[in-house]
């Protein structure tokens, strides 16, 4: 009898033990679970680091496109004085003038739609109208007419020699620019390249500093510039053409050739996106 109760308290004094011992173990593994939650918790989160936001994380960068072209546009900007004691005979040079302008360039093929007739007068320095009583001094009438010629040099061409012959006080030179329709073409594919380029950028950055790109955030469009210095004389002697102006008291010869040259323009886009 003595010998059972023994052997009941050796085997609870050994299932006390493996307990404590699988509960020790049981701390162990979970203890190491929490820290490894723990481990992982942080990582993920790096509160170390600052809190930044989405909306925060973005890269902003410049896209450039550079096109080389012909301007297609002339604009011809002569100025003519009449000058007389009598107003009339100083209104009916003028206008004798414009008539002849105006016929002679339709019929070089100039549309009337694009020649344009302004003019000013003045008595003693006194714009007109006025009464003859006030003043008895000399009469000045002043025409400036304004001709467009639209991507044709060949009819510049005709309109230059023509004015040349003319006399008038002011430029027969015409100046160069595009024409809104080549503006609008010009301004579309440089555009297009442009953001082709911001897009470039963006991933160079990318791949150089480590991150994603995503989505666009905000698109900056500077538009289209040129330098606008085109000369319509270029190559000219400077005793027959100053820069873009032909006067045409400096040469007899109506025959200067037109040269607009290249124009560059250039277009940029600045573009945000953000960034993972």
């Amino acid at each position: 009898m003595q010998n059972e109760i023994q052997t009941s308290t050796e085997i609870t004094t050994t299932n006390k033990r493996k307990f404590s011992s699988g509960f020790k173990l049981l701390t162990i593994i979970l203890s190491v679970i929490v820290i490894g939650l723990i481990i992982v918790i942080l990582f993920v989160w790096k509160p170390w680091q600052p809190n930044v936001k989405a909306s925060d994380r973005v890269i902003t960068v410049t896209g450039e496109a550079t096109l080389t072209a012909t301007p297609d546009e002339y604009t011809f900007n002569p100025s003519y004085d009449f000058t007389n004691s009598d107003q009339q005979t100083a209104l009916s040079q003028l206008t004798a003038m414009s008539n002849q302008l105006v016929s002679k360039l339709e019929s070089l093929g100039v549309p009337s739609k694009d020649i344009q007739i302004s003019s000013d007068g003045y008595n003693s320095g006194n714009y007109l109208p006025v009464p003859v009583s006030q003043d008895n001094g000399q009469y000045t009438y002043e025409l400036d007419p304004t001709f467009t010629i639209d991507d044709n040099t060949s009819l510049a061409q005709k309109v230059q020699n023509y004015l040349v012959t003319t006399n008038p006080t002011g430029d027969v030179s015409p100046s160069v620019d595009f024409s809104t329709a080549m503006k609008s073409s010009l301004a579309d594919k440089a555009r297009s390249q442009a953001e082709q380029n911001a897009r470039f950028n963006a991933e160079q950055s990318a791949k150089n500093l480590g991150f994603k790109i995503a989505a666009v955030k905000n698109v900056v469009d500077n538009g289209l510039s040129d330098n606008n210095n085109v000369s319509p004389c270029s190559g000219a002697s400077d005793s027959i053409c100053a820069g873009t102006s032909l006067d045409s008291s400096a040469s007899p010869s109506p025959s200067l050739d037109l040269q607009p040259g290249q124009n560059q323009l250039y277009y940029s886009v600045q573009v945000q996106y953000y960034i993972n």
